[in-house]
């Protein structure tokens, strides 16, 4: 049961908004990154849609 009380916005934009760890900025769209253990120093680090496809990064659910 997904009752969310936010308006949605188009399907192609997500609806999440965060800290980028990447460029350091508040951004929407952030998702989760796998990072390899040793270079993620245990911690759990988000980008936005913009660093994702600039970086090449690989958001943790698309896994």
């Amino acid at each position: 049961m997904d009752e969310s009380t936010q308006s949605q916005g188009a399907k192609d934009s997500p609806p999440t908004a965060g800290y980028c760890s990447w460029h350091q900025r508040i951004a929407d769209g952030v998702q989760r990154i796998r990072l390899s253990e040793a270079g993620s120093g245990g911690k759990v680090h988000y980008a936005c849609v913009h660093c994702i496809r600039i970086w090449k990064l690989t958001p943790y659910e698309g896994q």
